[in-house]
């Protein structure tokens, strides 16, 4: 007989921990080089007008760069940064790189600019560069303006002329174009951009030439753009004599371009557009001419200065000079037969609409579950008598594609007959569908379709157009791993500090996500009367709201949301929801256990000589809503205890699935309604309170082909535990565990991480165990095979197999010493 004992089972404080969310991972910000300064706090002055003249004397030199060094290591840069200066005194523009701060980038931006060999030219020296459009027509020149047929080619020639005072010599010379990618194209990079006779190209750290299909001599794909020609131009002897004009100089390069869609009737211009030195912070001064960084590592791509250097005597200078502008006008003159065409598609087919439609968009259609751009190619294709084809549908048939690249086109033969086409307004009997390639941007695609006149003898009316495809990149905002963002809190109890920030994460490789601030669902300013909780918002120095915020209600069950936005870096804005909600304070716990005696009560059997009734782990039981609805599931602890919390009022059911090789016994339902499984007509809320405990599910003991004399045999010790498996397709499952003395430290043993041989016998267990001072359970593995010592199998049969491992956890899990070692000195 087993000695008196008191209750084995330590029973927790709470039996259930209401969720709650915790924020452990910071934002991560990137690190630099840079000294904190008490000045960080405020805002340090930027010139606008020249950003490295630090001491606004009108020039940068040597005596800007050591201002820099000063203030940097002096302690009154707070003062220097930020106080309001008294007459006659002078400002300091310390913030060289314009980003709110004096850090050592500052610094490092005027060092690198001051080793640009040469200096700043006075006004007696300057540079013009002039522009000329050549097409099969004639020439036209800077301010004129020319029309192209489309799908022809045409050259742009750019000129540099010395316009000094005092005659010269340009020995180096870059310039930037910019153009409309989305109308032109460069069909051979390698062959269509030519240098001037007397220039070539620079090697090594300097700029190398970068356009928007590539790098033309050494790639950098910091600095590839759509819609621009970098550092065109190069390098020429002292004294070389090129191709020249008497009126537009030397030549710099020749770019030859395919004009591919159509023009406004005011055209498009092509544009020069240089910045005096140093570099200019006009955000309209996006294009310049060169680079003033070497150029044998990552580069900081606004640090752009033009460079156009005289070098008749002495160091090279560099000089002001002055961009040109010329217009083109593509225009189709329509021929009979097929007809060019050309088209603008995004490369993420939901993001298209959010594209503002053009002349050339075509439409997205989803045909069986996949989607296609349309492309109407016979919409500008005419007969020989210049009708179009729409109107002959008897007459024209596309008869042949050829597959681009890395797209795909297929032919709908009867395109009114496809519900989705008619319904995008398309009118023509036959179309091509076109897919995107996937994951691909920024590139144009283009192949040819044949149609056929059977209206011509001998389909002598057959003609072949091409077909131009511009695929544009999206730059993707940054990302929300939630949405909406839910924030659950417990009545009258405050939030840890939750910063948003930690919900977002980069769209693209070079986002750096910044926060915005946070708005009412109608995307207002949000104030404080907008919630009926309290929502605090943590602030910087500057009063800005950080992201990071805090919030207590007081109202059960209440629901709010505001709205939060963030920046990609790049002007692109993504708003998220948060949505807070307070828990209603509702409760309903139980235990399920082995009630020996069937009386429908749990028996701790404290002073007596009969054992405590045991708890059953790892079971699983269910919360249902009034509709029958699974509101929330979870499994017994170690202790057979369960429990719901936080739950909105209503009326709710606990249902219980019965553990496997058990024998059924009585369920305390209290008032409530027991049917099978479940205890329903629970009502919360409502004037009724909100906690229920003891709703108990008790079972006599296991089946009788899963009890064995083993059980005796092992009574012999108080310390055990009883694991009970499934067995099906030779895979063996954790259905549930009873624990004796010397298992008070177990939390729980999850099925997912219980392995058992169903052959041997033989298993490994990972237990969930407390650790004195630390919060979590931590796991402690352990294998075990039939060898042993106090581990049994009890029963096995072809459905299950009950096993018991004698011993307390101590002596059970070898690990157990090691994992309390690992945090002892927490």
């Amino acid at each position: 007989m087993k000695k008196n004992k008191s209750r084995q089972h330590r029973v927790p404080n709470k039996t259930t921990k209401r969720a709650k969310r915790q924020r452990a991972i910071r934002r991560m910000e990137p690190l630099e080089s840079r000294a904190m300064l008490a000045g960080d706090a405020f805002s340090v002055v930027h010139n606008d007008y020249m950003s490295h003249d630090v001491n606004a004397d009108g020039v940068f030199d040597q005596l800007d760069v050591d201002t820099l060094l000063s203030s940097l290591k002096s302690s009154k840069s707070q003062q220097l940064a930020a106080r309001s200066l008294l007459e006659g005194e002078q400002t300091l523009y310390l913030d060289v790189d314009n980003d709110g701060r004096l850090t050592n980038r500052d610094l490092l931006s005027a060092l690198d600019a001051l080793t640009l060999e040469g200096e700043v030219a006075d006004a007696t020296y300057r540079a013009d560069v002039n522009l000329r459009i050549v097409t099969g027509a004639g020439n036209t020149d800077e301010g004129g303006s020319t029309t192209v047929d489309l799908n022809e080619t045409f050259d742009l020639e750019i000129w540099i002329e010395d316009a000094s005072d005092v005659e010269s010599f340009i020995n180096v010379a870059f310039v930037d174009i910019a153009f409309d990618s989305s109308r032109l194209t460069i069909d051979n990079i390698s062959t269509d951009i030519v240098l001037g006779q007397d220039f070539s190209p620079l090697t090594g750290d300097t700029p190398s030439n970068i356009t928007p299909y590539g790098s033309l001599y050494a790639q950098d794909s910091d600095l590839v753009e759509a819609g621009y020609l970098r550092y065109i131009g190069g390098f020429s002897e002292l004294n070389a004599v090129g191709e020249t004009d008497a009126l537009l100089g030397r030549k710099l390069a020749t770019i030859t371009f395919r004009t591919v869609a159509e023009t406004p009737a005011t055209g498009m211009d092509f544009d020069v557009v240089v910045q005096d030195y140093p570099l200019s912070n006009d955000p309209l001064d996006v294009v310049s001419s060169f680079n003033d960084r070497l150029r044998d590592g990552t580069i900081d791509n606004d640090s752009n200065v033009n460079a156009t250097f005289f070098a008749d005597s002495g160091p090279g200078e560099i000089v002001r000079f002055e961009g040109g502008r010329v217009t083109l006008v593509v225009e189709a003159e329509p021929v009979s037969g097929a007809n060019f065409d050309s088209y603008e598609v995004v490369e993420d087919y939901l993001e298209a609409d959010a594209i503002p439609p053009g002349d050339n968009d075509p439409p997205v259609v989803e045909i069986d579950g996949i989607k296609y751009y349309v492309l109407d190619v016979l919409a500008n294709d005419l007969d020989s008598m210049q009708n179009l084809v729409p109107g002959l549908r008897d007459r024209f048939d596309i008869d042949e594609v050829t597959q681009p690249t890395q797209g795909s086109v297929t032919i709908e033969t009867d395109a009114q007959s496809v519900q989705e086409i008619v319904d995008a307004g398309i009118t023509s009997h036959q179309v091509l569908l076109y897919q995107v390639p996937t994951g691909v941007g920024g590139i144009s695609e283009t192949f040819s379709y044949t149609i056929i006149d059977s209206g011509m003898t001998n389909n002598t009316g057959t003609t072949e157009a091409g077909v131009f495809v511009s695929i544009t990149e999206i730059d993707q905002g940054v990302l929300l791993l939630e949405d909406p963002f839910q924030v659950e809190v417990e009545e009258g109890i405050e939030t840890d500090v939750i910063d948003i920030m930690d919900n977002v994460t980069p769209g693209e490789p070079s986002d750096v996500p910044t926060f915005i601030g946070f708005f009412d669902e109608a995307g207002n300013d949000l104030t404080e009367s907008d919630l009926q909780g309290t929502f605090t918002p943590v602030l910087d120095d500057m009063l800005n709201p950080t992201g990071e915020f805090t919030y207590v209600s007081d109202i059960p069950g209440l629901e709010e949301t505001i709205t939060y936005r963030v920046s990609d870096g790049n002007n692109q804005v993504t708003e998220g929801t948060i949505i807070f909600k307070t828990l209603f304070n509702s409760l309903l716990s139980g235990v399920v256990y082995f009630d020996s005696d069937n009386d429908g009560n749990v028996d701790e059997n404290a002073d007596t000589n009969a054992s405590p009734e045991t708890r059953v782990g790892g079971v699983t039981i269910e919360l249902l809503d009034s509709g029958g609805a699974v509101v929330e599931t979870t499994v017994t602890d170690a202790y057979g205890a369960y429990g719901f919390a936080g739950f909105d009022e209503g009326t709710y059911s606990v249902r219980i699935t019965d553990p496997r090789f058990t024998r059924k016994g009585l369920t305390s339902a209290g008032d409530f309604t027991l049917s099978g499984n479940t205890i329903s007509d629970i009502q919360v809320g409502g004037g009724e309170p909100g906690t229920f405990t003891g709703l108990n599910f008790g079972y006599r003991g296991r089946d009788y082909q899963y009890t064995s004399m083993a059980d005796s045999i092992a009574s012999n010790t108080e310390d055990s535990i009883v694991l009970a498996f499934s067995k099906s397709g030779g895979v063996a499952t954790l259905e549930w565990y009873t624990v004796d003395l010397g298992w008070d430290r177990l939390v729980q043993i999850r099925p997912e991480y219980a392995y058992l041989d169903p052959t041997t016998g033989d298993s490994q267990i990972a237990f969930e165990v407390s650790v004195e001072g630390v919060e979590e359970p931590q796991f402690v593995v352990q294998a075990f095979s039939t060898s042993t010592p106090g581990y049994m199998v009890v029963a096995n049969t072809s459905e299950g197999m009950i096993i018991r491992i004698n011993g307390a956890a101590s002596s059970v899990m070898t690990n157990l010493a090691a994992v309390d070692a690992a945090f002892a000195n927490m």
